[in-house]
């Protein structure tokens, strides 16, 4: 049996603006469910190989899967949906299989509004793809697979779940299904880039997120299996950045000690990690913070989401502003750059996108990333959320990058961003202890950042310079501008039906 898992086409600016792409993991770790079971898989990136809808069916038509699994994600459900159609008007037999935490969540509503989808696995999809391969070989029943949702007799099924997997080291991404690893250079140093991840879970509960939902429980695969797959993208793909995807790498700081350490033994030279990091567990680690720049970390991202501690609370933030302050504090004595994310427009007033502007220097982070609120209707804030600005199933939007509520004028307050970026960054004092101060990993990264930072924002301000300085407009606004691969009465653009 063959099964091609396919990223639709999507860009939305956002995190991919300044890392560059970024793959979709989800996909490849079931894929190595699938290739353990005995079956054979491939990995279609239309986000990265810029792919129109003619272009994806193409691919799939010349591969000749037996099942298209579709990342489900939630602003590329829709999207999903609609390949999934046409895969079902031109390829007879074919199945249509979706997963992702929007599909764990919102099977339901995906087997209701999507009839082309034959199958729905929630939660971690390693073991179950391939069971589910299985099965479809031998035409097996389907009721024994857990977290299956399935069509039957035009009714639909749904089988009990799973509990987390506990034992991460046997499944490890295929990312040897990956032919052309120059589509993920990354933005801010041009080097081949991967997206790794350690442990999953999450220990706290911010009623914004979902990622402590979907995972249930903290884990890790071990420290040595991890450090090995790193060792084997460096070496046999020349990967040097590596984004770790993981919500709290550091939660159990024994775990933690161990991975730091096997990386400072691999000691690969030119390799640069970058991570996310709960400021609980940065000002724990303030004895052994040094030994994060030693194995190899340059960029630290911290979810400081807000800077008023009244609203940190409303969303059950564990951090307040001063814990922040003390985080960046320390990351950058240790020789790393601090990254903060900032959430944008939790009450749906104008005025406080502006007190935040104002409140946002007291941080001392090196680099500030915006993002808008976004209401996930399996999210503990989505009642409180949806009542103060609505919400919608247009869940194209649903990115992060557009604003849904209407009491915030989004394109209004994003000059307002531009004009603060510009205050921030050139600020003499920032400027001179970015550029000069630190270890060489720390300076050199500041730099190209702030040069990425500086083109972005003149591409905006100035949008007859973007065809000169950032030809890809997709990447170089704030604002949502997915390309248009929609269908159009059926058939594919560029082709008849």
């Amino acid at each position: 049996m063959k099964i091609m898992f396919v990223v639709p086409n999507y860009h939305c600016g956002g995190m991919e603006a300044i890392q560059g792409p970024l793959m979709n993991l989800g996909p490849l770790f079931a894929a190595s469910g699938v290739i353990k079971a005995g079956h054979e898989a491939a990995f279609l990136d239309c986000t990265a190989e810029r792919l129109d809808a003619t272009a994806c069916m193409e691919r799939i038509e010349a591969w000749g899967p037996d099942v298209v699994g579709f990342a489900a994600r939630t602003h590329l459900v829709n999207e999903s949906g609609r390949m999934a159609k046409e895969v079902k008007r031109r390829f007879a037999g074919v199945k249509v299989l979706f997963g992702g935490i929007h599909a764990t969540f919102m099977h339901q509503e995906i087997m209701d509004d999507h009839p082309a989808v034959d199958f729905i696995l929630r939660g971690e999809a390693e073991v179950t793809t391939g069971m589910l391969m299985d099965a479809l070989n031998a035409q097996a029943p389907l009721d024994s697979i857990p977290g299956l949702v399935w069509r039957q007799d035009g009714q639909i099924t749904e089988n009990p779940t799973a509990d987390p997997m506990k034992e991460l080291d046997s499944y490890r991404p295929a990312y040897h299904l990956i032919e052309n690893w120059d589509l993920y250079r990354n933005h801010i140093n041009g080097k081949r880039s991967a997206v790794v991840q350690f442990a999953r879970g999450c220990v706290q509960k911010c009623r914004f997120c979902s990622q402590w939902k979907f995972w249930d429980t903290w884990r890790a695969c071990s420290a040595q299996v991890f450090a090995d797959e790193v060792e084997s993208l460096y070496r046999d793909y020349g990967i040097r950045y590596f984004l770790m995807a993981d919500e709290a790498p550091q939660a159990d700081r024994e775990t933690w000690e161990a991975l730091l350490d096997a990386l400072i033994a691999k000691n690969l030279e030119g390799a640069i990690f970058g991570t996310c990091a709960r400021t609980k567990d940065i000002v724990r680690d303030h004895d052994i913070i040094d030994r994060y720049a030693k194995a190899g970390f340059v960029l630290m991202l911290l979810g400081a989401e807000f800077t008023a501690n009244k609203t940190l609370k409303a969303a059950n933030k564990e951090a307040r502003t001063e814990h922040t302050i003390n985080a960046i504090s320390l990351i950058r004595g240790a020789g790393m750059i601090a990254m903060v994310d900032i959430m944008l427009g939790w009450n749906n007033d104008e005025g406080e996108v502006l007190e935040t502007l104002d409140n946002l220097p007291a941080l001392g982070a090196d680099y500030v990333c915006f993002f808008w609120t976004t209401p996930y209707p399996w999210t503990t804030a989505f009642d409180e959320l949806s009542n103060r600005y609505g919400a919608s199933k247009d869940y194209d939007t649903h990115n992060f990058m557009t604003f849904l509520g209407d009491g915030v004028d989004q394109r209004k307050m994003e000059r307002k961003l531009i004009g603060f970026y510009f205050l921030y960054h050139f600020n003499p004092l920032r400027l001179f202890g970015g550029w000069f101060r630190g270890p060489a990993p720390r300076r050199t990264m500041y730099r190209q950042m702030f040069t990425l930072g500086t083109r972005r924002c003149l591409a905006q301000m100035l949008p007859w310079l973007a065809r000169f300085i950032e030809p890809r407009a997709d990447v170089k606004m704030m604002h949502w501008c997915k390309q248009d691969t929609r269908w159009k009465s059926g058939t594919v653009p560029g082709k008849n039906a």
